[in-house]
Order: structure tokens, then sequence, then C-alpha cells
């Protein structure tokens, strides 16, 4: 054997990774078996999982409950609707919108008296609703053709005899006192009546 051929020899028999004289190959991890190797690694899934069950969970998942019922989840106080919403005092309904003064009840008012030729007679207006604070005189007119009318008031006074077409002004003003009360006045022909009321509010 050459020289060289020696050297190869003993170069080989002696490397750390070489093949020993019982035909097994000398490496640090030759003496591990691949599939113990797998079944160690299941067996530490296997640990792991159980951990991941274990009361530590349970604790961590009690915390998570007693989170959300925790009073801090409760809507904060500057959460509720702020003063400033309330309507603004200028939406308020302006006083110019009243009752103007020339839409103030009529102090004088005319009674029309309509006595047709059958003798049925129709007042116009029906009766008088004065409000509170204000008064009223009256002027009748006799608008029938053929019959005479007699007015006759509650307080005593009146006109008898108003012929066809025409009129008279009463001198009495109703409602002038502060307390109300009603008071009427009766309108007649011959043939027929009717009462016109006067109710002071």
């Amino acid at each position: 054997m050459s020289r060289w051929a020696l050297v190869l020899v003993l170069a080989l028999g002696c490397s750390k990774g070489g093949m020993l004289s019982d035909g097994s190959v000398d490496h640090p991890d030759a003496h591990l078996d691949p599939l113990r190797d797998l079944a160690t690694q299941a067996d530490d899934l296997q640990h792991a999982a159980e951990d991941l069950g274990s009361a530590d969970l349970l604790t961590v998942d009690q915390r998570g409950t007693d989170a959300a019922m925790s009073a801090d989840l409760k809507p904060a106080p500057d959460l509720s609707v702020p003063a400033d919403l309330k309507p603004p005092p200028d939406l308020a309904v302006p006083g110019d919108l009243a009752t103007p003064p020339d839409l103030a009840y009529p102090v004088s008012q005319t009674v029309d008296i309509f006595v047709d030729n059958t003798c049925k007679m129709d007042v116009l207006p029906k009766k008088f609703d004065v409000p509170a604070g204000s008064s009223l005189k009256l002027t009748y007119v006799n608008r029938s053709r053929d019959y005479k009318v007699d007015i006759w008031a509650s307080y005593g006074g009146g006109f008898t005899d108003l012929l066809p077409g025409a009129s008279w002004v009463e001198r009495f003003e109703y409602c002038r006192y502060p307390r109300p009360y009603s008071a009427y006045l009766d309108i007649s022909t011959a043939c027929s009546r009717y009462r016109l009321m006067v109710n002071c509010l």
C-alpha cells in the first residue's frame, strides 16, 4: 500500500463522522430514534393543551366576566342631554301675534227683523255673547213690508209699532257692569214673536 493510501485510510478512520469497525456511524445524533422524537413532540403538545385548559385560563375568563360586569362600562354622566339643547327663549310666541285692537268686539251692532207675508219672523243675529270688558248698543231695523214690530226689553223699556223699513236706536248700553249677566228683548208682531238674548260674559 502506498504511503498516500495509508494516510487516506487513517484520516477516514479517525474522522468524527466516520464508519466504525462494527459498521455503525459515529455521529452525535445517530443514537436518537426519529420516531421517538415525534412521540416526544406529541407528548409536549398534549401537555401544552392541558396547560391551556388549566385553572389559570378560568381565572382569566372570570376576570374578563368581571370586567364585563364592571361599573366602569356604565354610560358616563357627560353623555346625558346637555342643558344648552333647550329651546332658546326667542322661539316663544311673540307678543305682536296677539289680537289687534281693531278686532275687538264691536260696541254698536244692528238687529235685522224679517217678517214674511205669512207672518213668520226671523231675527239676525240670533243672540249676542259679549266678552268681558266690552259693552253693546243695538239698533233695530224692521225689514218687513207689511207688519209693524214691537221691541220690549227685560229692563222695562222699548219701542212699539216700529213701521216697516224704519229703525230704532236703543239708548240703553248692555254689559256695562263688571259682573256677568243675561238680558233679553222680546220682538213681536200681531202674529209672531222672538226673544233675542244678550249674554254678558
